[in-house]
């Protein structure tokens, strides 16, 4: 049976439903109700050996020490039943995907239904990977519903907000497609399919848990030209505040009794900085600026 690449736009199944911590999602954890891709077969009604995969680089976080995983959250766009699909670490040493990729342990079963549809699946407690410091790695989420009665289709969430970093899908069913950046080479027309995921962790030493982009710490604009500002949800409050750049030098240090929620950064350079802001529940939350 012949399989090719569909937009969740397009596909005409009738039950489709339009879905640190580390991210690449300027709006992380949102998920659109179109742009995702997949290789699936229109006939058979199912999605078929899917590799949906995001490179994470610990430095660009301002991580420089082994780091905990605990942790994977992913957006789902659609998923027709209540079925698992695969969770994946590995690191990668060279430019993805022309390196050498180690798996991290083994990957662990993650349930996805339709229930989740425009919404996010942890990994939870099932999940601890210690990456190396100095690490690049990369979360890969896997489906297969070619075999399974009834077809199962999932499609991963996108969110094509402003990026920090590319997407990657690979597929044998579809060509025998190794992992190809969406928006090039055969993935050429989607460049919209850009995967929501957050990674959750801990500095390994220190057991602090670090949140990357979560949605609980809001910040804009990014990029910014002069007055950073950000909120947090969740009835948190902000204890300190501080920006890296990206050679781990402080730029801006707050002890924020005032509960200051605005950075000017008009006198930085352009480039990207690491912000770090330690919240009221314990955790550091890190997000990546991009000075205009």
């Amino acid at each position: 049976m012949k399989k090719t690449f569909t937009i969740l736009a397009t596909v005409t199944f009738a039950s489709a439903v339009f879905a640190q911590v580390l991210t690449q999602n300027a709006t992380p954890n949102v998920v659109s109700p179109t742009g995702s891709v997949s290789c699936s077969s229109q006939t058979g009604g199912y999605t078929s050996d899917n590799s949906y995969l995001r490179v994470f680089k610990l430095s660009d976080y301002g991580i420089n020490y082994d780091y905990t995983i605990t942790n994977v959250a992913f957006g789902v766009q659609t998923a027709n039943g209540t079925f698992p699909v695969e969770v994946g670490i590995y690191t990668t040493t060279g430019v993805f995907p022309t390196g050498t990729v180690t798996p991290v342990g083994a990957a662990v079963p993650v349930t996805v239904s339709t229930a989740n549809n425009l919404g996010m699946v942890n990994t939870g407690t099932s999940l601890t990977r210690v990456i190396p410091s100095g690490s690049t790695f990369v979360v890969e989420v896997w489906h297969d519903g070619s075999a399974e009665t009834p077809p199962q289709q999932f499609f991963m969430g996108t969110n094509n907000g402003a990026q920090t970093g590319p997407s990657y899908l690979a597929s044998t069913d579809c060509g025998g497609i190794a992992p190809t950046a969406t928006g090039t080479g055969a993935l050429a027309g989607f460049a919209s399919a850009k995967w929501v995921m957050t990674i959750t962790g801990q500095n390994a030493t220190l057991g602090t848990t670090e949140v990357i982009n979560s949605r609980d710490l809001q910040i804009y604009p990014n990029p910014v030209k002069d007055i950073l500002k950000f909120k947090f949800g969740n009835n948190l409050k902000s204890e300190s505040i501080d920006i890296f750049d990206m050679n781990g030098r402080v730029m801006t240090s707050i002890s924020n009794s005032k509960n200051v929620n605005e950075v000017n950064l008009s006198s930085y350079t352009k480039g990207n900085y690491i912000l770090k802001v330690k919240a009221n529940d314990g955790k550091v939350y890190i997000q990546k600026i991009i000075k205009e």
